[in-house]
C-alpha cells in the first residue's frame, strides 16, 4: 500500500504509523476474508462470488482472533465475500476490538443502514471501507445489481452519521480507469478524506473477464490520481492510497523529478527504507476455511490451516521465498534502477512455488524511467537499503 498523500504532497496521516515508520515488535497485517457469501457478483472479484463454502465457526473464528495479537498482528480487515452477510460478524468484531486489534471493515455497503452503522460503531470497528467501482451505470454494472450504486452511497452517509471512519475503495480496470477525476469529486461532494485506488489483479472472477488496463490506461490512471491527490487535498482529501503494483513508487519519484519538487529526496528515503514488495511477509491472508495465503489475491496457494497448525507456527515457517521474490523477476526487473523499491510484483497461480511466476500485474514503466536516473541517485538508493 503506498500512501499518495504522503510521498507525493507530504501530507502525513496517522495510518502512516504501518507503512513508513520502524516496524520492530509488529508483525503482519492480516486480511480476515471471514465468508464467501455475497449477494453481488463483481465482475473483479477475487473470490468465488456466491459460494458459501466451509467457515471457521464462531469459536474457531475467536480462536484466530486470539492468535493475531499472538503473532503482534497490527491490524485485521474483515473481508470476504460480503462480511456483513456473516452472521455473527457482529460478535467478531467486538470481539477483535476487546482483544485490542485494529478493526477494520471491507463491504459493498448494501447491508448498512442507519443501525447497522451504529452496530458497527458499538463494535469499534476503526474504519470502514466502501467499494465504489466508477459513476452510477458502471458501479451497477460491476456488481451486477441495478441499485447498489445508491446502496454504497447510502452506506457512506450512515456510516459518517454514526461517526464512524469511512473511505472509498475503487479497483482500476480497463473499463473505469478514465472516471478517477469522478471518484475524487463524489468524495469531496460525501466529504470523504480517504481514496484506496487498488490495481486489478488477475484472480478468481476478474481472471475470467477482458479487465485488464493497458499500460497506457493504466499510466492514464496514476497520473489522473496525482493529479487529483493535489487539487482536492485543499477540499480535505488528504489519504489517497494506491494498492497492489509496487511500480507506483517508482513513478511517483519520476514524477517528482520531473516536476523539481522539494520532497524528492524524502520520499526516495521513505521508499528506500519502507517500500517493496511485502506479500508474504508483513501482509497475509486467512480464508474463510482457516488457510493462510501470502495475500488476498494469491488463494490459490495456502501456507497451512490454522485448524491444524497455530498461526505464529504458520508464519515462522512460511517459505522464505517470498522475503525475495525478485529472484524469479524478469531481466527488465533485475536491470531496473529502483528494484529495491519496487520488489517487482511477481506472483504464480499455481498449486506451489514451483509453478511459473509472473508479473501480475504487469509493471507499466518505460525504459527512461527505469535506466534515467542517474548514478549518484542510485548509489544514495543503494546505501539506504
Amino acid at each position: 500500500m503506498i500512501n499518495i498523500s504522503r510521498l507525493y504532497l507530504g501530507i502525513e496521516n496517522p495510518s502512516d504509523r504501518f507503512r513508513y515508520h520502524s516496524d520492530t515488535g509488529k508483525g503482519p497485517i492480516v486480511v480476515y476474508n471471514c465468508t464467501g457469501k455475497c449477494s453481488q457478483n463483481c465482475l473483479h472479484c477475487y473470490s468465488k462470488t456466491g459460494l458459501a463454502g466451509k467457515e471457521l465457526d464462531t469459536s474457531q473464528a475467536k480462536e484466530l482472533l486470539k492468535e493475531l495479537t499472538v503473532v503482534k498482528c497490527p491490524v485485521v480487515l474483515f473481508s470476504g465475500g460480503e462480511p456483513l452477510e456473516r452472521q455473527d460478524i457482529f460478535q467478531l468484531l467486538d470481539f477483535s476490538h476487546s482483544l485490542g486489534l485494529r478493526t477494520v471493515l471491507s463491504t459493498n455497503g448494501c447491508l448498512i443502514d442507519s443501525p447497522t452503522a451504529k452496530k458497527l460503531a458499538d463494535a469499534g470497528v476503526n474504519y470502514v471501507g466502501i467499494s465504489i467501482d466508477g459513476t452510477e451505470k458502471t458501479h451497477d454494472d460491476f456488481r451486477g445489481v441495478k441499485g447498489s450504486f445508491t446502496a454504497a452511497i447510502n452506506a457512506v452517509k450512515f456510516c459518517k452519521n454514526a461517526n464512524l471512519k469511512v473511505g472509498l475503495r475503487f479497483t482500476i480496470t480497463n473499463r473505469n480507469f478514465n472516471q478517477i477525476k469522478d471518484i475524487f469529486s463524489l468524495a469531496a461532494k460525501l466529504d470523504i478524506p480517504r481514496i484506496c485506488f487498488y490495481h486489478l489483479i488477475l484472480a478468481g472472477q476478474a481472471a475470467k473477464n477482458n479487465l485488464k488496463c493497458t499500460n497506457q490506461q493504466t499510466r492514464q490512471a496514476l497520473n489522473d490520481i496525482l493529479d487529483c491527490a493535489k487539487d482536492y487535498s485543499a477540499k480535505g482529501i488528504t489519504e489517497v492510497l494506491t494498492v497492489g503494483n509496487h511500480a507506483d513508487g517508482p513513478f511517483i519519484l519520476n514524477r517528482l523529478k520531473q516536476g523539481n519538487s522539494p520532497l524528492y529526496e524524502k520520499t526516495l528515503d521513505l521508499l528506500t527504507k519502507f517500500g517493496a514488495n511485502k506479500i508474504g511477509v508483513k501482509i497475509f491472508a486467512i480464508d474463510p476455511a482457516g488457510s493462510v495465503h501470502p495475500d488476498q489475491f494469491w488463494q490459490n496457494f495456502s501456507l497451512g490451516n490454522i485448524t491444524d497448525k497455530k498461526l505464529e507456527d504458520i508464519f515462522k515457517n512460511s517459505l522464505s521465498i517470498f522475503k525475495d521474490k525478485t529472484i524469479f523477476a524478469p531481466q527488465r526487473c533485475k536491470k531496473c534502477l529502483w528494484l529495491k523499491i519496487c520488489g517487482t510484483n511477481m506472483r504464480f497461480f499455481g498449486k506451489d512455488y514451483k509453478s511459473q511466476w509472473l508479473l501480475e500485474p504487469d509493471c507499466f514503466l518505460n525504459d527512461d524511467e527505469i535506466t534515467g536516473v542517474s548514478n549518484a541517485e542510485f548509489a544514495c538508493q543503494n546505501t539506504k537499503a
